[in-house]
């Protein structure tokens, strides 16, 4: 063997030392050790008890803001509709007023008439006349309508039927012959019905049957 073949040169103490003490590489991909980033990734840290009793907290308080809020709520609504029932009252009273006060003309000419009954009989037909025509006019601006009754047409929606009579020329059948007491419209709504007697048709005599021949012997 030649003494002159070259041998391999062992590493030296140093780099042999740093080599061992290097870690090895961890495969792509993989966390390495010692990595905060990996551990506990995504996971919420679990509420503290003072967290617990704050949130508690915060929702007695909202819970109590709304309690206030209906309560205060209510109490409006009481004073509105207390308002509005002593409103109606009032426009009731009003209009019973108004109504007593139209009445109170003629009340005082029946009070006149019935003075003057002992004295003159044709004053107190005129005065009874004047207070009847003063009553039909109060109610008419109350919007109270008179129905029409005796010639017109027999209605029983309008008409309330007593007794009937025999139809005549003047008269014919199904008409008003006569009225026992008037009827009245409110606003156009039937307020009370027209009695009232109504004309019937006279039923045609039945013609008499042939007599039987007399039985042959």
């Amino acid at each position: 063997m030649d003494s002159h073949e070259e041998r391999p040169v062992p590493p030296a103490p140093e780099a042999a030392a740093s080599e061992a003490a290097a870690p090895e590489a961890a495969p792509a991909g993989e966390p390495q050790a010692g990595d905060g980033t990996a551990q506990g990734a995504g996971v919420a840290p679990e509420p503290t008890l003072e967290d617990l009793q704050a949130e508690l907290e915060q929702q007695r308080r909202q819970a109590e803001e709304y309690l206030d809020h209906l309560r205060r709520l209510q109490a409006e609504f009481s004073n509105y509709r207390r308002r509005v029932m002593q409103e109606q009252q009032q426009a009731a009273s009003r209009g019973k007023e108004e109504l007593l006060r139209a009445l109170l003309p003629i009340l005082d000419n029946l009070r006149l008439a019935l003075q003057h009954a002992d004295q003159d009989a044709n004053a107190v037909r005129q005065g009874v006349q004047l207070i009847w025509q003063q009553f039909e006019d109060f109610l008419r601006a109350q919007g109270v309508e008179r129905i029409a009754a005796v010639g017109e047409p027999f209605d029983p929606t309008r008409h309330e039927a007593l007794s009937t009579a025999p139809a005549s020329e003047a008269h014919p059948p199904n008409t008003v012959v006569a009225e026992a007491s008037a009827g009245y419209l409110f606003q156009g709504r039937l307020l009370r019905p027209a009695r009232v007697v109504v004309a019937r048709a006279e039923e045609a005599p039945e013609a008499e049957a042939p007599a039987a021949p007399p039985a042959e012997a």
